[in-house]
């Protein structure tokens, strides 16, 4: 058995991980993780290996959170989805937009937190995504971590995200009653990356707490979150397990399924710190390394970061030798790179501004970046 500790620091940059990593222009958190994250005691190995379905259904959803932070207005975006899949556009290898119907777009009343719903005909998903981060505004919100008593009385959560989902419920609710009734739903998703992710939990425990809020019975529901941070106090977290619990008890053991990824470098899923009173809901989150997704056992939930040893014995066609994002980071989960994305659809919305062909001002754009590179 051949057994080697995964270093990523240890990797020599190709000359095209240089010129991306020179790119950067969004936090990535990677010194918070280097001050604030804590390494578990458990050491993750190919044992620990998710499913291959189930890295592939994360992957597939984590392209609709990723997604939700584009300024070009969501709309337009689904009007012209064959031009934004196509090679260099803004959605270049998102393949799960293929047969993706828009439903609905909304901004919330407080920092005007985007999100939107769209349908998947094939998969009969309803997939309800939020964005993360991305104004001054929001992340005032994000380092309001004051105690705010939720409405069950069963513990506190953190006052501003609290404060940010209260003014984005009412539009993500009609969103899903209007998909609910306009299509064949066989599965709700609700996803989100760092604030969404957040936001996304708090309306899922709203969902969970009162049956009346919309109507999906027994339908299968799953939250898929990435980087996100923590919510809600010990007894809050302890209300959400009961109420999974109780669902599955009642709809199945598949009635409701939960997804949350950290990955390498990322310190927001350390945040507000342990010391601060708050905890993550779910306790078998995922973890994610070099192309590689990894088990957290739930003793180890709290823990951000995670030492991984390859048994190259054990499954030798999961292991990467070399890894496309090596420096880890928030904006970096299931092998895609964020920025890269958000650029192109800044070049996009720049181009929808300024007038005329949106897309011979698109390529231009396009090409004078990749001459300047």
């Amino acid at each position: 058995m051949s057994l080697r500790s995964l270093r990523p620091s240890k990797y020599v940059l190709s000359e095209e991980q240089k010129r991306m990593y020179a790119s950067e222009k969004l936090m990535n958190f990677r010194w918070i993780a280097k001050v604030m994250a804590t390494y578990s005691p458990y050491t993750l190995s190919p044992a620990d290996f998710a499913p291959a379905e189930v890295q592939q259904y994360i992957s597939s959803i984590g392209q609709f959170a990723e997604v939700a932070y584009s300024v070009m207005p969501v709309e337009f975006l689904f009007e012209n989805l064959t031009t934004m899949l196509e090679p260099t556009f803004p959605l270049e290898g998102y393949e799960s937009f293929r047969d993706a119907i828009f439903v609905a777009a909304f901004v919330g009343r407080v920092a005007d937190v985007p999100g939107y719903i769209t349908y998947r005909s094939q998969a009969k998903q309803l997939i309800v995504a939020f964005t993360g981060t991305a104004s001054a505004m929001q992340a005032f919100y994000d380092i309001r971590a004051l105690k705010h008593s939720h409405p069950s009385r069963r513990g506190k959560v953190h006052s501003g995200f609290w404060k940010l989902y209260k003014g984005i419920k009412a539009f993500a609710l009609e969103g899903i009653r209007k998909g609910l009734a306009q299509h064949d739903v066989q599965e709700l998703v609700i996803t989100g990356h760092s604030m969404g992710g957040a936001v996304s939990q708090l309306l899922l425990l709203d969902i969970l707490r009162d049956e009346n809020l919309v109507p999906v019975g027994s339908l299968p529901i799953k939250l898929v979150v990435f980087g996100a941070p923590r919510s809600g106090t010990k007894g809050l977290v302890k209300y959400w397990g009961e109420l999974v619990d109780k669902r599955r008890e009642k709809c199945g053991e598949d009635s409701i399924i939960e997804y949350s990824v950290k990955t390498y470098n990322d310190g927001v899923p350390a945040l507000p710190p342990r010391y601060f009173g708050y905890r993550h809901y779910v306790q078998t989150p995922f973890y994610f390394l070099h192309g590689n997704l990894y088990r957290i056992p739930p003793s180890e939930s709290e823990y951000t970061s995670f030492h991984v040893s390859s048994d190259e014995s054990k499954d030798p066609e999961k292991l990467v030798s070399l890894p496309i994002h090596p420096r880890g980071g928030h904006n970096y989960y299931n092998g895609r790179d964020m920025e890269k994305l958000l650029r192109r659809a800044n070049w996009v919305d720049r181009a929808i501004k300024k007038g005329g062909d949106w897309k011979e001002g698109y390529r231009v754009r396009f090409e004078k970046y990749n001459n300047h590179k």
